[in-house]
Parts: C-alpha cells; sequence; structure tokens
C-alpha cells in the first residue's frame, strides 16, 4: 500500500483521510461502481476551492442561525451574530469557496422553515437530534449541553431526586430528553411551549421549578434577574448539537462533518490540524 500514497489535495484545516474519520478507504470489488461515485464527489469537494454542493444563491452558502446570548451564537461588537455556530458556518463557506450569507432566525422551527422554503442551505441553533429531524440531512454533533433546572432565586435544586408529586414545567423543545432524568417519573409535569410563561408560573409558584435548555435557562435568569435562578441539572442526560440541511444535499453535510472535526482538533489543541506537527 506505501508504493500507492501520493501527496492530496489540501484546504485549511481539512485532509481527505479526515474526511473519513482517518480512515483508509478499502476497494471491494463488488463495490467498484460506489468508489467511483465516492471519487467523483470528494473531487468536486476539494478541486481549486469550488463549491461542493448547491446552493439557494449561487457562489453564496445561506445559514439561518438562531439568535442567542451564550456561546453557541450571540450579538458580535459590530451587531452581527458571533460564536460557534455563525463560526462553523463561516468555515463551511470557506471550505467550500462560497460567501457567506447569515440569516438570523427566532426558533430552531423557524431555522428550519427557512430550509423548507429553499431560504437557506444550512440551519444552526442548538437543534438537537431529538427533535424529529425526518426529512432532513444532519451533521455530526458540534456541541452539547446537559439540560437546566430554572427555581425560584435561592432555591439551588439541581436534581429530581426527592421531588416525588413536585409540579415541574417541562418545555416542550427538552420533553423527550426529559424523559430520561432520574426522577422524571415521579413529579408531575406541565407541558410549556414557552419559555417566558414558563418563568411567570415559577415566579408566581404556579409550578415549582421548570426543566430547560441552556439557552432558555440563560434567558429566563436575565427576564427574571430578581425572582429565578438556574442550575444545571447534576444527572441530565445530554443534548446534542447539530446541523440540518435539506433532503438532497448530503454533500454539504459530508464537509461539515470535516469542518466539525477540524474544529473539534483546534479547540483541543490550540491549533489547527494544517499547522500542527506529528
Amino acid at each position: 500500500m506505501a508504493n500507492n500514497e501520493k501527496k492530496e489535495d489540501r484546504v485549511p484545516g481539512i485532509t481527505l483521510n479526515n474526511l473519513f474519520s482517518g480512515k483508509r478507504m478499502i476497494i471491494i470489488p463488488v463495490a467498484v461502481f460506489v468508489i467511483i461515485i465516492l471519487v467523483v464527489i470528494i473531487a468536486g469537494l476539494f478541486s481549486g476551492g469550488k463549491k461542493a454542493g448547491s446552493t439557494v444563491s449561487p457562489g453564496v452558502l445561506t445559514a439561518a442561525v438562531v439568535k442567542g446570548d451564550d456561546r453557541f451564537a450571540y450579538p458580535g461588537e459590530s451587531g452581527e451574530l458571533a460564536g460557534i455556530e455563525p463560526s462553523l458556518a463561516a468555515a463551511l463557506a470557506e471550505t467550500e469557496g462560497l460567501s457567506l450569507k447569515i440569516i438570523e432566525a427566532e426558533t430552531a422551527d423557524e431555522a428550519l422553515s427557512f430550509l423548507d422554503t429553499k431560504a437557506a442551505d444550512v440551519a444552526f441553533g442548538r437543534i438537537t437530534t431529538d427533535m424529529g429531524l425526518n426529512g432532513y440531512i444532519t451533521s455530526s454533533d458540534y456541541g452539547r449541553s446537559g439540560l437546566f433546572l430554572v427555581t425560584s432565586i435561592h432555591d439551588y435544586t439541581d436534581s429530581l431526586a426527592f421531588m416525588t408529586g413536585y409540579s415541574v414545567g417541562v418545555l416542550n423543545n427538552v420533553k423527550a430528553a426529559s424523559m430520561s432524568i432520574p426522577g422524571y417519573d415521579y413529579i408531575t409535569p406541565k407541558d410549556y411551549d414557552n419559555a417566558v410563561a414558563l418563568g411567570e408560573d415559577i415566579r408566581d409558584r404556579i409550578v415549582n421549578m421548570g426543566i430547560v435548555g441552556e439557552r432558555d435557562a440563560i434567558g429566563l435568569v436575565k427576564s427574571f434577574p430578581t425572582a429565578l435562578q438556574t442550575q444545571e441539572i447534576s444527572d441530565s442526560p445530554m443534548e446534542h448539537y447539530v446541523a440540518v440541511f435539506p433532503a438532497g444535499q448530503g454533500v454539504h453535510a459530508t464537509v461539515m462533518n470535516a469542518v466539525i472535526s477540524s474544529y473539534a482538533a483546534e479547540s483541543i489543541t490550540g491549533e489547527s490540524e494544517e499547522g500542527s506537527s506529528n
């Protein structure tokens, strides 16, 4: 195999090897046709910085990003969104040789609606793998976080243990994950679609506490600074955040996975794979 090795085309931080998680492709006679298709796709991805997949606007990657006030997306000094998700969108566009346009969305559902209406090529916004993403293509996860309990001020509860019979509000966007929290079967859950409504009911003692994701937890504490506080649930299941693409855009998703892999390596080592040495 050593005689057949050759220098690979590279784009910043990405190689053909790490596109496939560092594993070599094994050519099996029965799969010759599949290998040919893969070669054609990869050649399109990495030839001269040309775009890898079709886009709603020629030469432009349009990314719908849910605006927030945390590490994943927050208003930058220029007023444009900054953070992990805009950075990943920018890296995807650069890798594919495209310019970037970001559309701000209020919710994950709105971000996904931009894909449905062909107004965006990719959606970010702490979209989790348990949100019912049938009909879309998703990337590998680029972030993880536990669930949070929102409680009255000075209530430091961080577990559902010993909460038997307590009335606990649950945001519907984390309901599926919440069911895995130890002690969930013994509480009396109340479903909420709106985080602010849940915050008001906790403040007014209509429910004892609420289960939410990190972004909503931060938002509620900012909205009710003298009434509410929050703690990450000590034995919480983890949410996994993914980039979402319309059906038929697997090429974009493949490149996104390589970008995420490179981003993770850079976060751990403090340098890009392009600049690292073995």
